[in-house]
């Protein structure tokens, strides 16, 4: 990226709530040589997205692109920011993501946001945020339960557009599209693979950012289909023969279920295949496949039958998103016992000392300094 450049924002969702239970793939970066990741820990109400909000502004101030990572729960909200030039993470990791460093202490450390929260005032409490986190966990769950009963609808669908599919065509779409990628640089290489969200079922609704994940000049391919018609095979096809290429992939899947994928985009080519057009109102695509309507009968269900199971998938969809604002409301409730407990000067002091650690791994590790 050239230095004084407007720094490019990309937003996806650090993990999802899935009908198998909430989803997330702890994958920033494509390989971990020469990155730095800091895991942030703390309670509700303790600063973890300002802090991470923060770090982004500090370098997007320096011209450095970015990627937020949000979270599914408040979508305002920071759960990461990835700075890919320099190869950094700040990723708060509390709650129901919880996750432990994978290298400690050469790729990774804990920044503990507890060291500045007053516990002796926190303690009386105990009981009212344990009975909170209890009720909680119990809506998340029942969450997790309805999202599975609309998957399993959906499956009903599915099942009748599978038996419909025309492999011949699905390969011919995958040779179109890869006639338009750059052929293989290095044939001993094999692309990375990295795994995300750009979109996730929320307490306002299903949101998608994937039109941030393009840049002005970025071509776009859209894929039409019905489910089950093979949208996301064709995109797990189109991915493999570009990593045969040596080109680098983002997959991004599908937040109900997360074994689906729902875009991918080669970042070396500036290629997007996409699969949700409709999240993408102002783009015009390249190209546009469409898949599925064969005609072979309609596998038991007639389309009367298909139709109910859509709606009746819908309904589940939007009980779901009703379930999770109930949920966000009652886990706010955590905040009263630690904002008010919190020496967010302290806080704000760790926030410099942690740009200046992220300048140091930049320099240390050899990146251009854009200061």
């Amino acid at each position: 990226m050239m230095q004084n450049a407007t720094p490019h924002v990309t937003r996806c969702f650090f993990g999802c709530n899935s009908a198998d239970g909430f989803k997330t793939f702890f994958d920033f970066l494509p390989s971990l040589d020469n990155a730095r990741i800091i895991i942030v820990k703390g309670g509700p109400g303790t600063g973890k997205s300002t802090f991470i909000g923060s770090i982004g502004n500090a370098f997007a101030d320096l011209g450095y692109d970015l990627e937020y990572q949000h979270c599914s729960l408040d979508p305002e909200s920071y759960d990461a920011v990835v700075i890919p030039e320099i190869r950094a993470v700040v990723v708060a990791a509390t709650g129901h993501h919880v996750f432990d460093p994978r290298n400690p202490g050469a790729v990774d450390e804990i920044l503990n946001l507890g060291e500045y929260w007053d516990a002796d005032a926190i303690r009386p409490h105990r009981q009212a945020i344990m009975a909170v986190n209890e009720a909680s966990d119990r809506k998340f769950r029942k969450v997790y339960r309805v999202l599975k009963a609309a998957r399993l609808l959906l499956g009903n669908v599915e099942e009748v557009h599978a038996a419909r599919r025309d492999p011949q065509k699905l390969d011919a779409i995958v040779k179109d599209v890869a006639g338009i990628l750059p052929a293989a640089g290095n044939p001993e290489r094999y692309g990375a693979a990295r795994h995300a969200f750009a979109s996730s079922i929320t307490p306002t609704g299903e949101v998608h950012t994937i039109d941030t994940v393009r840049h002005p000049d970025t071509r776009v391919v859209a894929i039409q289909g019905e489910p089950g018609s093979g949208r996301s095979l064709l995109l797990e096809k189109i991915g493999e023969e570009a990593r045969l290429r040596g080109l680098d992939v983002e997959f991004f899947h599908r937040p109900l279920d997360p074994s689906l994928l729902e875009h991918l985009y080669l970042p070396l080519p500036d290629v997007l295949v996409t699969t949700q057009q409709d999240a993408l109102p102002d783009v015009r695509p390249l190209t546009v496949f469409t898949v599925g309507g064969e005609d072979s009968g309609e596998g038991g269900l007639s389309g009367m039958d298909l139709a109910e199971d859509k709606a009746r998938y819908a309904d589940m969809l939007q009980e779901a998103v009703s379930i999770l604002a109930d949920t966000k409301t009652t886990h706010q409730q955590l905040e009263q016992y630690y904002i008010p407990n919190m020496d967010f000067d302290g806080v704000e002091k760790r926030l410099r000392q942690t740009v200046d650690v992220l300048l140091q791994h930049a320099k240390d590790a050899g990146f251009a300094a854009h200061a």
